[in-house]
């Protein structure tokens, strides 16, 4: 990726390369006069850019696109702080209860075209990677302000959604809240069963990649 390129491209003052761990996407974060900009480029990102327009659409919130092309996005940068980065001990229990208000307030959503790669009923909008890293709260009001990475968003089981955080808040990369016990509480404070068979169902589907 040329970063210079791209810094004249945009009328951008300086690129930052992202690293997303396994995702096959490029990412960059551009600095253009007082904003900070993304740039993702890959293949199956002209898919996520549809479902970004149409989730912004409704009025959720979520990155909006300044531009697009083949298979490239440059979106705005979303506000506050995702749920992975470290919060005060006291913060916690929080920002947990706005991860579950924002999972609410995105499966309460309808009409969505899409459809969610994740077998199972059709019955809510899911994201389809709901996990700590891709929900974000504002650190001051300790309110839900967005999701972001939505390629897999679509109609699909709410406990798709349920079964991602439950594994995101249950595995070794989010030990702050404290583990099973917490993630417990998130499907809890959402409303749903921690004990449904789905969760452990969904996790393995996902560890699997056989979808």
């Amino acid at each position: 990726m040329d970063l210079n390129a791209l810094v004249d491209r945009f009328g951008a003052g300086s690129a930052e390369p992202i690293h997303l761990g396994n995702s096959a996407a490029t990412v960059v974060r551009l600095r253009r006069r007082s904003e900070h900009l993304f740039y993702k480029a890959g293949p199956g990102v002209d898919d996520e850019a549809d479902r970004l327009a149409w989730l912004g659409a409704t009025g959720f919130p979520c990155p909006r696109i300044v531009d697009r092309g083949n298979n490239w996005l440059l979106t705005t940068e979303l506000s506050g702080r995702d749920a992975s980065q470290p919060w005060p001990a006291a913060e916690r229990p929080a920002v947990l209860a706005a991860v579950a208000d924002g999972l609410r307030a995105l499966h309460e959503l309808t009409d969505c075209p899409f459809r969610s790669p994740f077998p199972g009923e059709a019955d809510v909008v899911t994201h389809g990677d709901y996990c700590a890293p891709n929900v974000f709260v504002d650190p001051e009001t300790l309110r839900f302000t967005g999701v972001l990475d939505l390629s897999g968003l679509g109609m699909g089981d709410r406990y798709v959604d349920l079964a991602l955080m439950f594994k995101s808040l249950s595995g070794d990369l989010n030990p702050q809240y404290g583990g099973p016990p917490a993630a417990r509480r998130f499907v809890e404070a959402y409303g749903g069963d921690a004990d449904d068979p789905r969760i452990a169902y969904y996790i393995d589907l996902d560890n699997s990649g056989d979808f």
